[in-house]
């Protein structure tokens, strides 16, 4: 303790002073820790605001001047962005209403054009255009390919060409063809990862041209399988270790939704995927990454987007401020010890 000398004041008066000053000190020491606390909070990646409703939203794209995000929806939901932050969808679709390729009856004959959880890649001057076509509860399902020099519906470049179709499946024990997850590595090398509960998640090497599975591959499972909840992969590659994501739990149902995302890492893009414990994927391993979080109800499909040395990781959510509905968010990845970890 400290005495203060206050000359010409008497004691008491001096006592009241000394116990005003120092209440006044303790308020300004309380303010100045909320304000502490409220600034060194994580601040989110982005406060994303406009028109943010989409489900399964592909890996971001960047053309240079605009984001764009491609998400399930009738002839494939488009949504576009200068800065990340304010989202808008675009007037047009990939495909026109009620307009799509033909041959996608003869795999999927009750589809009516509502396209599942499309993946975007760039490469050879071209943005290569992932999609499913299915039916709720179905493994007869085909991942077909559009392809389109531009993404701006101004240029006069831009047309989407129908390229056919990618792999396809029927019966219940093979990979449901679904979910496209698409990934470059650094020997320029092309993978696609898919599947969704029945035989569980393939992965295959694709030709870098055609962007259809390459001659003489065989596609490997690589998680999940026995009609197991597996769905939504995305392959990534960091250092020596490819990483895959997936989705456990149950997608669609709002904020009853039990979507979780968990991972497994390999030196090899075509597995085995293991867990921290050393447990592969296919025997029901996976380090689990993300869950339900607030109003952030069923977290999931993963999608990278890498630029400017920052690291940029897209999913979806259920609102459960908004009526469960489904928005995409963009959230932080970093790494410790090869070990992947996602942080809002």
């Amino acid at each position: 303790m400290f005495l203060i000398s206050l000359p010409n004041v008497k004691t008491s008066e001096g006592l009241m002073l000394l116990f005003s000053m120092k209440t006044q000190l303790q308020r300004l020491w309380l303010i100045s820790g909320i304000l502490l606390f409220f600034f060194c909070q994580e601040k989110p990646l982005f406060a994303q605001q406009g028109d943010t409703y989409a489900h399964d939203p592909s890996t971001i794209q960047h053309d240079g001047k605009n984001y764009w995000i491609f998400s399930t929806g009738q002839g494939i939901k488009i949504d576009v962005s200068s800065d990340l932050n304010v989202w808008k969808t675009a007037k047009q679709t990939v495909f026109a209403k009620d307009s799509f390729p033909s041959w996608i009856k003869e795999y999927v004959p009750g589809f009516k054009g509502h396209f599942w959880a499309p993946d975007c890649i760039f490469m050879n001057k071209k943005y290569y255009l992932y999609y499913s076509c299915s039916t709720f509860g179905s493994s007869q399902s085909v991942i077909g390919l559009a392809t389109n020099p531009s993404l701006n519906p101004e240029s006069p470049d831009y047309k989407w060409t129908d390229e056919g179709m990618v792999v396809s499946s029927g019966e219940r024990k093979d990979m449901n063809a679904i979910d496209p997850g698409l990934l470059k590595d650094t020997q320029g090398k092309i993978y696609l990862t898919y599947g969704s509960f029945f035989g569980g998640i393939g992965a295959v090497e694709l030709d870098s041209v055609s962007g259809k599975i390459k001659s003489r591959q065989v596609i490997q499972k690589v998680a999940g399988g026995r009609e197991s909840d597996w769905e939504a992969s995305c392959m990534i590659q960091e250092g020596r270790y490819y990483y895959l994501f997936v989705n456990n739990g149950l997608c669609c149902k709002g904020v009853n939704s039990t979507y979780y995302i968990v991972a497994g890492r390999s030196e090899n893009p075509t597995g085995p995927f293991l867990d921290k414990s050393g447990k592969d994927l296919n025997a029901g391993g996976g380090t689990v990454l993300l869950r339900t979080e607030g109003k952030y109800i069923g977290p999931g499909h993963v999608g990278l987007l890498r630029e400017k040395n920052r690291k940029i990781v897209s999913i979806h959510f259920y609102d459960a401020e908004d009526e469960g509905k489904s928005k995409f968010e963009f959230i932080k990845i970093g790494f410790k010890n090869n070990w992947p970890y996602l942080k809002r």
